[in-house]
């Protein structure tokens, strides 16, 4: 079982925990390349090399791990907002700080592609979390534009606006990145802030 899970000598409750997160990875990569309905348990069963019923130790079902992947994907946004708004800069450079971040841990992490995406098909009291979450994370960024506006950093546009277009344009790398690829999150992440903010800036 360990070699299936790919564990080393864990303690009982880290073996638990890895397990579990090795579910919600596998289960992610699944969405990605088949959708959240097509994907059954079996599916990601198999894709562990692990029985149906082992899987059921550490989740009730698919829609609990959609659930776990939007609250990984949350963690990472409210990390790299705190990250940014506690930058000592202009509302320019704090937004930069929260995308080269966020970015990053959202490609590397593999949940990418879940995220936004088959939100009707969480469980609605987990649909409401996520709502506020998102809702959140997205109020804190027109914060930073807003304040980027004020300072002169940021050219004047409508924050909610600016908003909804660079977060679509973040979830829309899963459908184009492959760990694989030419480039590593940390230069996804680089390029992609670099167009942003030079999207953004303000004529000099």
């Amino acid at each position: 079982m360990s070699n299936a899970w790919g564990l080393s000598n864990p303690t009982r409750e880290e073996l638990r925990e890895q397990k579990r997160e090795a579910v919600i990875q596998e289960a992610a990569r699944a969405f990605r390349q088949k959708g959240f309905r097509a994907t059954s348990m079996e599916d990601i069963a198999a894709a562990l090399g692990v029985t149906k019923g082992a899987l059921y130790r550490y989740v009730h079902d698919k829609h609990e791990i959609l659930f776990e992947c939007f609250k990984v994907a949350q963690h990472m946004s409210d990390a790299a907002l705190e990250t940014a708004q506690a930058h000592d800069g202009l509302g320019l450079a704090k937004l930069q700080v929260f995308f080269r971040s966020f970015i990053e841990s959202f490609v590397a992490q593999g949940i990418a592609g879940t995220i936004m995406s088959d939100l009707d098909e969480l469980k609605p009291e987990h649909r409401l979390e996520v709502i506020r979450g998102r809702d959140r994370i997205e109020h804190g960024l027109r914060k930073l534009i807003s304040d980027g506006i004020d300072d002169g950093s940021i050219r004047p546009c409508r924050p909610k606006l600016a908003v909804f277009g660079l977060m679509g344009a973040v979830n829309w790398i899963p459908t184009w990145y492959s760990p694989e690829g030419e480039f590593k999150p940390a230069e996804i992440a680089a390029m992609m802030t670099d167009l942003f903010v030079n999207g953004l800036s303000a004529p000099e």
